[in-house]
């Protein structure tokens, strides 16, 4: 074993790719050190915990999503139709289907009160919320916060039937919600 030091970008990265390829069920200090050729006491240097490397690890694949998503988005605030019209296209992708599976691998694990998982899923959505609250536009009578949960909630919900149904079912559930002149 090489005990050469590694930057924390390096042992995040490699954690990255752990996860990306094993699940998050699956990412450990020594599956982390074994990946990089190096001990399990050098990750845990530095992430002290699994929470650490598990937040860590979800902090820089939600930033990747949100690059993605912010690249496509008009710079003026837009409704939930025209932000569905928008992401849709660009989520769902088999090169971000496994992301998503680790979000969902997550929520799962977090849905029993079980931490890091549940913490963690409360920090993504709140993240994910602040992003997306000045980019839409509220509903009458509604507030922007209320309004990109709402947003996020169909969307995480397409996702979701991407997941576990398939790709085509996901299609037909956003394109009735992009044609509905009540949404």
């Amino acid at each position: 074993m090489s005990y050469r030091r590694h930057s924390p970008e390096a042992i995040l990265n490699a954690a990255v790719e752990t996860a990306m390829q094993d699940g998050l069920a699956s990412l450990t200090f020594s599956a982390v050190g074994r990946r990089l050729g190096i001990s399990d006491r050098t990750v845990v240097y530095y992430f002290p915990t699994k929470s650490d490397l598990t937040t860590a690890v979800l902090g820089v694949l939600g930033e990747r999503l949100r690059e993605t998503v912010a690249g496509v988005l008009d710079a003026a605030p837009m409704t939930t139709r025209e932000l569905l019209e928008q992401v849709w296209p660009i989520l769902a992708t088999p090169a971000n289907d496994r992301v998503f599976a680790l979000f969902f691998e997550v929520v799962g694990l977090g849905s029993d009160g079980s931490e890091p998982y549940r913490s963690a899923v409360r920090a993504l959505v709140t993240d994910w919320c602040d992003w997306l609250e000045p980019r839409i536009v509220a509903a009458s009578g509604r507030s922007r916060r209320a309004t990109a949960l709402g947003a996020l909630a169909q969307i995480d919900g397409l996702l979701l039937l991407r997941s576990v149904a398939d790709a085509r079912t996901a299609d037909l559930a956003a394109d009735a919600l992009m044609n509905d002149r009540n949404a």
